[in-house]
């Protein structure tokens, strides 16, 4: 790793010289110009010492007249030393105030926090392609467990884990406190992870800047190397440092451990192979687990359900033993633990060999903002959740009904309270009223109307409780969905046609109205329609990744 920084600080001085740039009677000699850089630093350098305003500055004195933006100073063969000429005029340098200035030390404290107020929290510069690692940390802090357990970190392991969990817990704290008044520079925490993650260090040919990279693969690095290696979920007070790095199974579970990678977001699915081909060996099952669903795309898909669960059931090639080659199987999977927290990748690019490029499929694929997944489980599971939901149902509907009750009694009351003093006129009034009035049935006409349907109804509840207690218990953890059913919370959008370019952004649900979108240091606020947009369909931005939490209730009313 020394070396490799050796050599990069050795590139970018054989790209740096100095020139000497003449704007009227002045001469700036010495002044650094980087031939790797867009011509707009330079530019803004220059602002810095004349203060001409970059839209008015006319380089020239190269090969072909002129320096242009966007030219590459290689191409224009700019020398040590070489002399520059600057023309434009500089801005009006800026007359005093008419009112003194008060600085922010000197403001007293209430009037600081309402100046620097902002109900948006703050964005993350840009630090050469770093769009996909910005757009995964910002939705991943949203996640209150992550950043807990980051606090709790008390530091076991090694000197580059500790350096990375550190470096983030730093960084999740500033974002934290951050507002959108002033971005956060997250220049520690990216070179550690690159460090760590040599991949995500990769440069462009002739070392010009880092490449972009993969928003689902940093995803994935970020839970299953980061969060799943040192860490596990909180409890009380106790730190949240793996003790070992082969933690215990969870309960229930036989490939989900008890680390925060698999507890936030670990699938485990009951996987069932049969050989398609005469000979082969009998259908056999086998536990798999995952920490992000795929969405696999073709010609006829059109939702996010279908496509995850299309790709539940495929087929595929793997060694038969009983066959001793390769042969065709029938693969199905049926989930079997549902994590608080569920990650869906729409696989948008696809390789072609003609361009060497991943190439994007644009078409649109809709996704819900309640995502049911009930039918995509094991019968076990299927069976606990409806008897947790049927356990719900209940608890609304008596708090439906106390309501109403209160309401009425609350009403009568109110209505006794006005009601004007008793007369005989009123009571004669009151009489005809009541002879007028359809009689009400009796309690003996009624109590057959419904009893039937209400006690079928009962009996199926039974049956389902009596179901779900005799399997026993199938969840393994307390924050395990119990319901079924998740929440979009957060999205990750590509903008482009090709893997290796493009940019990420991240969008965060605020409330049922509105939405945050992080676009590196720029955050704004959109309305929840919007949402819709990213769809895809087109060169705008379409989801790439989408987020879902647990809900604890059947509605998004209720939560």
């Amino acid at each position: 790793a020394g070396r490799l920084a050796f050599r990069r600080q050795c590139s970018k001085h054989m790209s740096t010289i100095n020139v000497t740039v003449k704007w009227g009677k002045k001469k700036f000699e010495a002044v650094e110009l980087d031939k790797s850089a867009p011509v707009d630093l330079f530019k803004a350098q220059l602002f810095a010492l004349t203060n001409v305003p970059v839209e008015r500055q006319k380089i020239m004195g190269v090969k072909g007249g002129t320096v242009k933006d966007g030219a590459d100073w290689e191409a224009l063969g700019v020398k040590q030393g070489q002399v520059l000429m600057l023309m434009g005029s500089a801005e009006a340098v800026p007359e005093a105030p008419a009112e003194k200035t008060i600085f922010v030390e000197d403001m007293p404290a209430v009037d600081v926090a309402a100046l620097t107020a902002s109900k948006n929290p703050g964005g993350l510069t840009n630090l050469g392609n770093t769009c996909y690692l910005n757009s995964s940390l910002q939705v991943m802090i949203r996640i209150p467990e992550v950043s807990l357990a980051l606090q709790k970190y008390a530091g076991t392991g090694g000197e580059s884990e500790k350096a990375l969990l550190f470096a983030m817990r730093e960084l999740v704290g500033e974002l934290e406190r951050s507002n959108a008044t002033q971005e956060v520079r997250p220049f520690k925490f990216v070179s550690v992870f690159r460090q760590n993650f040599p991949m995500f260090a990769q440069q462009a040919e002739g070392g010009r800047g880092f490449v972009q990279q993969d928003a689902q693969e940093c995803w994935s690095t970020l839970v299953t190397n980061v969060l799943a290696q040192r860490l596990k979920l909180p409890d009380g007070g106790a730190p949240s440092d793996l003790d070992n790095a082969s933690p215990p199974l969870l309960p229930h579970q036989q490939e989900l451990r008890d680390n925060l990678g698999d507890a936030l977001f670990g699938v485990e699915k009951v996987t069932r192979y049969a050989c398609a081909e005469a000979g082969g060996e009998e259908p056999y099952e086998k536990r798999e687990k995952d920490t992000v669903l795929k969405c696999h795309i073709n010609e006829k898909t059109a939702h996010l359900y279908t496509a995850v669960e299309a790709s539940l059931s495929e087929s595929i090639e793997k060694h038969s033993a009983a066959l001793g080659r390769e042969a065709l199987f029938d693969k199905t999977e049926q989930i079997a633990r549902l994590p608080p927290y569920l990650a869906v990748n729409f696989v948008r690019f696809q390789y072609r060999k003609d361009t060497e490029k991943r190439a994007k499929i644009l078409r649109p694929i809709s996704f819900p903002d309640v995502l049911d997944v009930r039918n995509l489980c094991t019968k076990e599971l299927q069976a606990n959740i409806a008897s947790h939901n049927n356990r719900l149902e209940e608890a609304r509907d008596k708090a439906a009904a106390d309501k109403a009750a209160a309401d009425k009694a609350a009403a009568d009351k109110a209505a006794a309270a006005a009601a004007p003093a008793d007369t005989g006129e009123h009571t004669l009034a009151g009489a005809a009223a009541l002879a007028a009035k359809p009689a009400e049935p009796t309690p003996m006409e009624t109590e057959g109307a419904g009893s039937s349907g209400e006690a079928d109804r009962s009996k199926a509840v039974e049956e389902i409780h009596a179901e779900a207690a005799r399997i026993g218990p199938v969840h393994a953890l307390e924050c395990d969905n119990r319901t079924g059913q998740y929440e979009l919370f957060g999205i990750i959008t590509h903008q482009g046609r090709t893997a290796e370019g493009g940019h990420y952004v991240a969008w965060v649900k605020r409330d049922a109205k509105t939405w945050l979108v992080f676009d590196d240091e720029t955050v704004a606020e959109v309305d929840a329609p919007r949402i819709k947009e990213l769809y895809g369909g087109g060169d705008w931005h379409i989801a790439y990744m989408c987020l879902y939490r647990k809900m604890e209730t059947l509605s998004l009313k209720e939560e």
